[in-house]
């Protein structure tokens, strides 16, 4: 065999052997497929949230959520209104053999000068405790504040089925102001939760 024909016949063995990885890795694709975890939208309800009060929005893909609020406001100046609350149901669609968790929750909002102000929010599936987080602002300052939970708990849904994320926020204002969540520029301030999920164990 001359070298010509030699190193013909090597590049077509080596595409051969590529086709039939691609083969493989094309058959074997749908075996290891991502499973679709899927937020279904959100209930919600409190003085920080009467119905009607805010907008639900759900990405695409059905792996995002944002809410914007026009009446999570905290008066510091009024003790009937110093206190707003808000708490949240999140359907979340997930596959037979999985189990889902929070993954991280972002706030936006505003604190007027000479005012301070409490953010809480506790995250929980029904049945279960969960952690909490308390933070404190003191005004004026606009916050973007991140509560990532996987860095704190651990906590997880019953294995094989959907559930009901369940989040109580609450804002509290003392001083001569105010404190809001979503209350100036609903296009740039929102609620946003991500989720994590994992096979059952």
């Amino acid at each position: 065999m001359n070298a010509q024909n030699f190193r013909r016949k090597s590049v077509n063995l080596v595409k051969t052997l590529l086709a039939t990885a691609t083969l493989i890795a094309t058959s074997a694709a749908p075996a290891f497929a991502t499973p679709k975890v899927e937020i279904l939208g959100a209930g919600y309800g409190g003085n920080g949230c009467p119905d009607g009060s805010a907008s639900v929005t759900v990405s695409p893909d059905g792996q995002e959520l944002t809410l914007l609020f026009d009446k999570f406001i905290a008066e510091g100046n009024n003790p009937r209104e110093s206190r707003k609350n808000c708490n949240l149901s999140i359907p979340i669609k997930v596959p037979q053999g999985f189990q889902i968790s929070f993954y991280d929750a972002d706030y936006r909002g505003y604190v007027s000068p000479y005012t301070q102000a409490r953010l809480r929010a506790e995250y929980f599936f029904a049945g279960k405790r969960g952690p909490v987080f308390q933070r404190v602002f003191h005004g004026e300052t606009d916050y973007n504040v991140r509560d990532s939970l996987a860095t704190v708990a651990n906590v997880w849904s019953a294995c094989g089925k959907s559930e009901n994320m369940r989040i109580n926020a609450a804002m509290s204002a003392r001083g001569r102001g105010i404190a809001t969540v979503d209350s100036f520029d609903l296009a740039h301030r929102g609620l946003k939760y991500h989720i994590k999920y994992r096979a059952c164990r």
